[in-house]
């Protein structure tokens, strides 16, 4: 990716809790989004908030919420596929294993569990977590997941016996995300101590902390290069709020998108070439970012600024983010603009 010249930093705003937090949201936030396009409002599949979403392909999303369930939706039918119920208490996250054709959950019930689209029961459940799991993982091959946790733990697991094969216990490390780079060598990891961190893959040990941030990491991403990191960004009274772009070989930061207004929980790179990246807020919005340029391509209010949980790309054009409002929104780029085709 050429980064070329980078512009300076945005205005920064106003931004809020996390979604993970118990107080109330401010949704009264106005927005310059485009102007909504006519819609289907379907459904919910949710009874409660939405807190992940993950793509299966380019036509089905995997669901974790608060109503302790993960569903499979197919986007061409307009249905559920499969609905798993099994977790007592939240669905925090989800992950599809494209290899084994596993979906796995991670759960505030300290459980992580497997799951295939034949039984409704699961297929292994995972203990060794002592809190709520936040994050989880695959490693290219599928052989190996990585998940952390509230806990302070990092845990290694063979995915095919269900066995924890490293445990990594760093103080004050309340772990938000993880991800494993493409290349498989790596895995990068967001806390609420503020720093992201990276541990080697075939030691399983930690390797490389960088500067730490003002305010916490919620979410992290790695360009399919395996030569840039993204972190998002908890927030308050004016400050944070951003998107922190890394260069991983040189360990350093590289600059820093400001738009949102409140904590960035998810952002992703959408392409293969780094250029650029798409994220959700708990200010309502779904911003488009141009990565050379540190500008908005295009953004859009989802919906009345309800707070977004996550966000994911099915493919360069077409995206998935979820909220408290227990919806889900499909978003389109298309000419320039983000317009929300569909609702669930």
């Amino acid at each position: 990716m050429n980064l070329g010249k980078l512009f300076g930093k945005k205005s920064k705003s106003k931004s809020t809790q996390n979604f993970n937090d118990s107080e109330k949201f401010d949704t009264n936030v106005t927005t310059t989004s485009q102007t909504r396009e006519k819609r289907n409002v379907r459904e919910r599949i949710h009874s409660e908030a939405i807190l992940n979403v993950y793509p299966v392909d380019s036509s089905t999303l995997l669901t974790g919420s608060q109503d302790r369930t993960l569903v499979l939706y197919d986007l061409i039918n307009h249905r559920i596929s499969r609905r798993w119920t099994g977790h007592e208490h939240d669905v925090v996250k989800v992950l599809y294993g494209r290899l084994v054709h596993l979906i796995v959950s991670a759960s505030r019930d300290r459980t992580i569990q497997f799951w295939n689209t034949n039984s409704d029961q699961p297929v292994q459940k995972l203990l060794g977590h002592e809190l709520v799991v936040t994050a989880i993982d695959f490693n290219p091959e599928n052989t190996m997941l990585v998940s952390g946790s509230r806990d302070n733990k990092v845990l290694f697991w063979d995915v095919k016996t269900g066995q924890i094969l490293k445990t990594i216990m760093i103080g004050r490390n309340l772990i938000t995300d993880v991800k494993w780079s493409y290349d498989g060598t790596f895995i990068a990891q967001t806390g609420e101590d503020k720093e992201n961190k990276m541990y080697d893959a075939r030691s399983m040990t930690q390797v490389v902390s960088f500067p730490k941030k003002q305010y916490i990491q919620t979410s992290c991403d790695i360009s399919h290069d395996n030569q840039y990191l993204i972190s998002t960004s908890n927030g308050f009274n004016g400050s944070g709020a951003e998107i922190s772009l890394w260069d991983i070989r040189q360990r350093k930061l590289l600059t820093e998108f400001y738009g949102h207004r409140a904590t960035v929980n998810s952002g992703r790179f959408i392409d293969q070439t780094g250029s650029t990246i798409i994220s959700c807020s708990n200010d309502g919005r779904a911003i488009l970012w141009n990565v050379q340029k540190n500008s908005i391509f295009a953004d859009l209010d989802v919906d009345n600024a309800t707070p977004l949980t996550s966000i994911t790309a099915m493919n360069a054009q077409n995206f998935a983010t979820s909220g408290l409002n227990g919806r889900l929104n499909i978003i389109q780029h298309n000419h320039r603009q983000l317009q929300m085709i569909d609702q669930i």
